[in-house]
């Protein structure tokens, strides 16, 4: 496994050390865990947009297709 090396002060140190203990885990193993959970995070939350965007458009659509519709329905045939 590859070391990094990083630079904390005394709060996050003791927030690390807490957290490792309460967890029975080493504190690289809560880092490496906190940074996988910042990327799923990250991950859904590019997900929610593609699927708001994709909803906006399909909502566009269907406006578009309503008077579409009505306009047909209008011409009188």
């Amino acid at each position: 496994m590859k070391t990094i090396t990083v630079k904390a002060d005394r709060e996050f140190d003791a927030l690390l050390a807490r957290l490792a203990r309460r967890l029975k885990t080493t504190r690289s193993a809560v880092i490496r865990d906190a940074v996988r959970n910042y990327q799923q995070q990250l991950e859904r939350e590019a997900l929610r947009r593609r699927m708001r965007d994709a909803s906006l458009r399909t909502r566009a659509q269907a406006k578009q297709a309503a008077k579409d519709f009505d306009a047909a329905n209008a011409d009188g045939l």
